[in-house]
């Protein structure tokens, strides 16, 4: 007898499967070293098997990194609902970001780190919507934090309320710099409690957005 088809829940587990596979290999090899034979091989499968699931290359890397901002969203919206000032959501957030960098390394670093193909570089493809939805996914991370220092200052009056877009990118340096000295291990030669300092950079990050600090 023939084998019977996949049911849409068995289909999405192979999906899943497969992303988890090749977020591995683009980690372990690169995004120039991932390919549809070698994530085949790693599954036991043909390339022509992985191709019954996804495009090409291209749409499982978009697809993984969709899948990562997305993520990152819920957990730090997640964390923005559990305080209802400003202030406290900021720094919850600023926590969870750091968090989600520091123990999901292998999404952090093809979302931030590594110079990979983003959304410019799809257009005019057949793959520009997909780009389009992952980079709606990044956008969304950017704008719960800038709206949220935006109504931070508007609540205290202590920030430039025309300069929250820039608020949000010299926070985001200093969050991506802690992030990547804490997973290359250099923040464990530098410091003998890796663990410790990150909190406090953490803390140290957040404190120039404190209302008690003022400027006259």
């Amino acid at each position: 007898m023939p084998k019977a088809p996949r049911t849409p829940e068995e289909v999405e587990q192979v999906r899943q499967l497969i992303l988890d596979a090749a977020l591995e290999i683009i980690v372990t090899d690169g995004y120039q070293g991932f390919s549809m034979r070698k994530l085949g091989r790693s599954m036991n499968m043909t390339a022509k098997t992985v191709y019954n699931y996804f495009i090409n290359k291209d749409e499982i890397y978009l697809r993984l990194l969709t899948k990562g901002f997305e993520l990152l969203y819920a957990e730090i919206l997640s964390s923005h609902k559990t305080r209802s000032d400003p202030w406290q959501q900021l720094q919850v957030m600023t926590r969870t970001y750091i968090e989600f960098g520091t123990t999901q390394p292998n999404y952090y670093d093809i979302m931030m780190t590594w110079y990979v193909p983003k959304y410019n570089d799809f257009i005019g493809t057949d793959l520009e919507p997909m780009a389009a939805a992952e980079l709606k996914a990044a956008r969304k991370n950017s704008l719960l934090f800038i709206e949220t220092i935006d109504a931070l200052g508007r609540r205290y009056g202590h920030l430039d309320p025309t300069t929250a877009r820039q608020d949000f990118i010299e926070l985001l340096v200093g969050l991506h710099g802690t992030i990547s000295l804490y997973n290359n291990t250099i923040l464990s030669y530098l410091h003998d409690n890796p663990q410790q300092m990150l909190a406090s950079l953490t803390s140290s990050l957040v404190a120039r957005f404190n209302p008690e600090t003022k400027t006259s």
